[in-house]
């Protein structure tokens, strides 16, 4: 499944609870916390482990800019 469609998925099924926008938001960047084969790619040996990107999805989800 490529990101988009995922992060698709994960703003109408969060449309469909009617939810914040907010909570939306957050059901977005949620499903993108598994990188796809195609970023992992594109990443050039940056990302040799989806914890990397992981951790940097959970830090945003935390919603602090410390």
């Amino acid at each position: 499944m490529t990101m988009i469609k995922r992060v698709a998925g994960a703003i109408i099924a969060s449309a469909n609870r009617r939810d914040s926008d907010e909570d939306m938001a957050r059901a977005a960047i949620a499903a993108m916390r598994e990188p796809t084969p195609q970023m992992l790619k594109a990443s050039g040996g940056w990302l040799d482990t989806p914890e990397i990107w992981q951790a940097m999805i959970d830090a945003a989800l935390e919603g602090t800019d410390a």
